[in-house]
Parts: C-alpha cells; sequence; structure tokens
C-alpha cells in the first residue's frame, strides 16, 4: 500500500544498505549519537505526540502492522489479515513466540490487552477518539486477534500502521505505573536504558527481540538540547552524529564541515495556528481577516530562510496525494483584513488575542511567533504571542477548547493517511480536535469516507471535507516545513519518514 511517491529522496539517505546487507547478522556495534530539539514527555504510545517519541516506539516496541521511510504499510506481528463478508469484523493473525522484552509473552491475548486499554475510556489516551472505530478488541486463540468494528472502516491497515497502535505491556503498565512512559516494556530491537527528563534518553538492544529488524548498534544516546546554537556546536564539535532541526542560519555551516551534511528529506508536516473557536474566534470575518493579515511568502523566506514553503491546503504533501485538494493561496491583504475586522464590529485596538508557541519545537519557531504578532498589530489586532516551554505549550494546545485562556496555539500535524489526518483534526468531539471545530456536514462526510473503499468515492468525499475546511478557516494556515537534519558521513543507512519519525531499522556506523 503505497501513500508516498518519495522513494528517490529516502534513497539517497539511505546509501550504505548494500553494506548493511552484508551485515545483517554481525553483533551490534558503535554508539549513535542524536541531538534533538524538543524533550519527550512520554514513550506511551497512547499519550506520545512527538515525532523524538515516534521514533523510540518504532524502536522498542511493535504493531500488527508499520510504516516503512516511504510511509507504504508492511506487515510486523501480522502475518495475515480478512474482513467479514459483512464488513463488521476484522480479523489478524499474528506471529507466535514472542515476547516482550521482560519475558511475557506476546500473543493475541496480550494484543487485544492493548488495544482495548487504549480505548478505555478511563485510560485518557489522546487517540480513543481516532481509533474508536475498532471497537472491541477480542483474542481468539493464540494467534489471531478480532476486531468487532463499531463502524465500518476502510482505513484500519493505516491506524494500526501507526506508532500510536503500538503493542504494550498492560501488566507492566499496571506494576510501572508513570514510569512505563519512560522506560516502556515492549517486544521490538530495543530497550529505554535511560531515561533522565530534560537531559537525554539511551536506547539499547532487545536480548530478547526475534524479528525482522534486528539491532545494528549497541547504543542510540539522544540529547535534548532546545537552544538551535548549541545543538549545531554538537554538531560542528563531532560531538554529535544527527541534529534535528538545522536552522537556516545553519545550514550553510553544517554544509561546509567535511565530515557532515545537510539532508532535506521530504516533509509532510503543516504548521498552522490552531484556533479555539469561541468568542471573537467563533467569527468566520475575524478567522478569514487573520489569514489576510499573513505575509507567508516574506515569512517563509525572511524568517525561515526558505525551510518552508506557503499552504495551499490545511494537509501537507504527502499525506496521501492521491486524495489531497489543493487551493489558491491565501493572498496578503492588510487593507481586506482591517475592512472584514471593520464589519465584524472591532475598530483598531479593540480586538485582542494571545496565541501560545513553543520554544524548539518548529524551525524558528519562537522568531515565527514573533513575526506573526507584528503582521496582526498592523492590522490593528492586539496580538500577544505567548512563548513557553515544550511541556507548557503541549499541555496548553492539549486543553478541551472550553478550559483555554488563548485563543490559537501553534501547532505541527503530519500523520500519514487523509482519514487519520482529517478525522482526528475536525471530526466533532475527538481528542485531537483542539478548535472545536464542528461541522455537521464534514462529521457526516468522515463517516461516509470511512465506509467506503471506492478510491474515486474516497477522492470526492475527501475532497469536499478539505474545501469545506479551508473555506471555514479553522486555523491561521502557515506554510508546509521543509525537515532540515544534520548527519555525519559515518552514518549509514539513516532514514525519515515524512512525519520527521527518525528511523533506526539499518543504521550503521563507520
Amino acid at each position: 500500500m503505497r501513500n508516498f511517491r518519495h522513494s528517490g529522496a529516502v534513497a539517497a539517505l539511505a546509501a550504505g544498505l548494500s553494506l548493511f546487507g552484508l551485515q545483517a547478522f554481525a553483533q551490534p556495534a558503535g554508539v549513535l549519537r542524536i541531538a534533538v530539539g524538543a524533550d519527550p514527555a512520554t514513550f506511551d504510545p497512547a499519550f506520545n505526540d512527538l515525532p523524538v517519541g515516534n521514533a523510540v516506539d518504532l524502536a522498542v516496541l511493535e504493531g500488527l502492522y508499520r510504516l516503512d521511510p516511504q510511509n507504504n504499510v508492511q506487515k510486523n506481528l501480522a502475518t495475515d489479515s480478512s474482513f467479514s463478508a459483512d464488513g463488521k469484523v476484522f480479523t489478524v493473525k499474528i506471529k507466535t513466540g514472542k515476547v516482550f522484552s521482560n519475558g511475557d509473552p506476546l500473543n493475541a491475548e496480550a494484543v487485544a490487552a492493548s488495544f482495548n486499554r487504549m480505548l478505555d475510556e478511563k485510560t485518557g489516551s489522546i487517540y480513543r477518539g481516532l481509533y474508536a472505530s475498532l471497537g472491541t478488541v477480542k483474542a481468539v486463540g493464540e494467534d489471531t486477534v478480532e476486531f468487532h468494528l463499531a463502524e465500518p472502516n476502510g482505513h484500519v491497515l493505516m491506524l494500526l500502521a501507526n506508532t500510536a497502535a503500538s503493542i504494550v505491556n498492560v501488566k507492566a503498565v499496571k506494576e510501572m505505573g508513570a514510569e512505563y512512559g519512560r522506560k516502556p516494556v515492549g517486544s521490538g530491537p530495543y530497550m529505554v536504558e535511560r531515561f533522565v527528563g530534560g537531559e537525554g534518553f539511551r536506547l539499547v538492544p532487545n536480548p530478547k527481540y526475534a524479528g525482522d529488524y534486528p539491532a545494528t548498534l549497541k547504543a542510540i544516546e539522544f540529547s535534548v538540547v532546545p537552544e538551535d546554537g548549541s545543538r549545531m556546536a554538537l554538531m560542528e564539535t563531532g560531538a554529535a552524529d544527527i541534529v534535528e532541526r538545522v536552522p537556516p542560519e545553519s545550514v550553510d555551516a553544517i554544509k561546509a564541515l567535511k565530515d557532515a551534511k545537510v539532508v532535506t528529506p521530504p516533509s509532510m508536516f503543516s504548521i498552522n495556528m490552531e484556533m479555539v473557536l469561541r468568542g471573537p474566534l467563533a467569527d468566520a470575518r475575524v478567522r478569514k481577516a487573520l489569514n489576510l493579515a499573513v505575509d507567508r511568502d516574506g515569512i517563509a523566506k525572511g524568517v525561515l530562510g526558505g525551510l518552508g514553503t506557503p499552504s495551499v491546503g490545511m494537509v501537507g504533501p504527502g499525506t496521501q496525494d492521491e486524495l489531497r485538494k489543493t487551493f489558491p493561496p491565501i493572498p496578503f491583504d492588510p487593507e481586506g483584513a482591517k475592512k472584514l475586522l471593520a464589519e465584524a464590529g472591532y475598530k483598531p485596538g479593540q480586538l485582542a488575542l494571545s496565541f501560545t508557541c513553543p520554544t524548539g519545537r518548529y524551525i524558528k519557531d519562537v522568531q515565527v511567533c514573533q513575526a506573526l504578532a507584528a503582521s496582526l498589530e498592523d492590522v490593528g489586532v492586539k496580538a500577544t504571542p505567548l512563548v513557553v516551554d515544550r511541556g507548557t505549550w503541549s499541555n496548553v494546545v492539549g486543553m478541551e477548547p472550553d478550559q483555554r485562556k488563548d485563543n490559537m496555539g501553534m501547532v505541527g500535524r503530519a500523520t500519514a493517511g487523509m482519514d487519520y489526518t482529517l478525522y482526528r483534526l475536525f471530526y466533532t468531539g475527538v481528542g485531537a480536535n483542539r478548535t472545536g471545530y464542528s461541522n455537521p456536514r464534514v462529521d457526516a462526510l468522515l463517516r461516509e469516507g470511512r465506509a467506503t473503499t471506492d478510491p474515486a468515492k474516497q477522492k470526492e468525499i475527501y475532497g469536499e471535507v478539505q474545501e469545506i475546511v479551508w473555506k471555514d478557516q479553522p486555523f491561521l494556515f502557515l506554510w508546509y516545513q521543509t525537515q532540515a537534519i544534520g548527519v555525519s558521513n559515518r552514518v549509514q543507512g539513516f532514514a525519515v519518514q515524512p512525519n520527521e519519525t527518525l528511523v533506526f531499522d539499518k543504521v550503521t556506523l563507520n
């Protein structure tokens, strides 16, 4: 199942795979050092919301299916699957003899328990609403799992392939409590040996792993370094092998190093200000005015240094291109913005808005927020950027809309699959819908889109959803972020998914 067409770019990243083929059965060797900008709050897939957390989950846990670097769905624990004749039951056969890193059996019962935990309202998973269509999950013997679907869903494989659906050891969760989020017990090729909040974490090989992606490294060490300059210094001095989110002002410096390079793999990150749709932002005229007030081209070039492309739709490129729809760019029209604000009853200086922005989560996020505040001030809006640390930001943008005290939050979205992306953001009441957006027509279309497997019908349905959302403007639409990653020449076989998940399946060190 292909959702992306970026194999050329990923092939360039994965130089050295032939070498890996010769070393497939060698003992893990070398320590890979990675500097990341964001401090993960948890590795529990039911709650993780960061690409760095996805990377750890992909290495430490396993799912029934998984996504490869081009976002093709591949079997992992699953060996076969089928729908019942009425489409109400999805059955998956799984590998037998698997165990978690602590020796507990990973059988059908463990798989069913993992999904039912995520689907249990008491768990509070941020993905519960998105996965609710899976219904009730039952184990049949040792090797068969049945999903008794709550509604027809032609996108089940994509749901099951995302790291949110990784299989957790529920028994260990009950025994470990919050510690499970720091040192999850999984069945993947690596284990979390150490986790120090605000500093970093270390992965080491799982001696009980038996699968297609054995550990190739003695250890993977992550350092959390939010400040761009400090992170780049680690690359320049050779203290890090990989650094994420190279800022535009550092690209040339990293490229000039004799033993490192900057890679720009395909990215589907759509960066926006997600509005809280109450008060002034419940008025479509205000939302449209804010969108007209932003000079996207100017900020993309002047602040992002070209590491961003102005949005032409909420869904980023590569999400599922055969279903993606784009629109004419939103014009930069300050006078039009002022006129709309006046129509909505706001004289210059009467409308005050605040928006929450992270530090070190996205490329130049602080500077972008300051530029956006200036743009809104220029059309008569009192704009207050609330720049906070990653943990505070995550808590704020994760709140229910009626609990929010701010008006907008900067959030990047990059999820594989059109249903996965649109349903979680725009279906009424779903966990990731933090704007409070609710449109009965969109809800009906999303249900219909889930129920059909006809590609032509899906294109029509999801095209209409994208058009409605683009017109409703529940977001201050901004741009698609370009990934820029510094990589040492000693790293071979490294790959990155378009959602910025680092993939270590075949990494070796020279």
